[in-house]
């Protein structure tokens, strides 16, 4: 390998992204190029911007950001301002990954916006059953709910969001010593389908509450 590392490295930025934009796939130079020439600055991302499980996570991430559009990124380089390809990629990726994280955050700040209250009614579906308790008071009995129960409610029933797209919203109000990225997507389910159920029980209580008091 030691060898292939020599002989990529006297390649010039240009013919370094023909040879990698080629077919087929010179598989040598990509492990090269994405393991060793661009490893500082994703270990930097990683640390400081984007945190992966993996450095496996952290290179298909980069890897699907360079190779978007036919490798539009690597090929829009122009030696622009005398930046080396290295300089301009490390900017690039930097700003990505910026944007990548701040969207995310704001999807995940999405699940705590106020429902309107027509929203409410589909909780209703969870008393279709109890023909006594009428769907009125719902937004009420929804009001009377924990901020935890809300929280999963909101995102699974009102905005429906799968368990695993709330997860990161939801995990911080549930009770497990485990970080989320600690646990198996499976067993991620169980714990917040149990959640959910519990949430709808405690709607369920506050809506024969409220009827009872009318």
């Amino acid at each position: 390998m030691s060898n292939n590392n020599d002989k990529y490295s006297q390649l010039s930025d240009q013919e370094l992204i023909e040879r990698l934009t080629a077919t087929p796939v010179d598989e040598k130079l990509h492990n090269y190029f994405f393991t060793k020439k661009c490893k500082q600055f994703l270990r930097y991302i990683s640390l400081n911007i984007y945190q992966c499980e993996s450095e496996n996570q952290l290179w298909g991430e980069f890897y699907e950001f360079l190779s978007k559009d036919n490798w539009a990124v690597m090929r829009n380089w122009k030696n622009r301002n005398g930046a080396s390809l290295y300089t301009y990629l490390a900017y690039c990726a930097t700003n990505h990954f910026i944007h990548k994280k701040l969207t995310e955050k704001k999807e995940q700040e999405q699940l705590f916006v106020p429902s309107s209250q027509g929203t409410y009614e589909q909780l209703a579906g969870f008393v279709e059953e109890e023909e006594e308790i009428e769907t009125y008071p719902i937004r009420e009995a929804f009001n009377m709910l924990s901020q935890r129960d809300q929280t999963i409610l909101r995102a699974l029933v009102i905005d429906g969001h799968s368990a695993l797209e709330a997860a990161p919203v939801i995990w911080k109000h549930i009770k497990n010593k485990k970080n989320l990225d600690e646990m198996d997507p499976k067993r991620v389910q169980c714990t917040i389908a149990m959640a959910k159920h519990r949430a709808q029980l405690a709607l369920l209580t506050n809506l024969r509450e409220i009827s009872k008091n009318h």
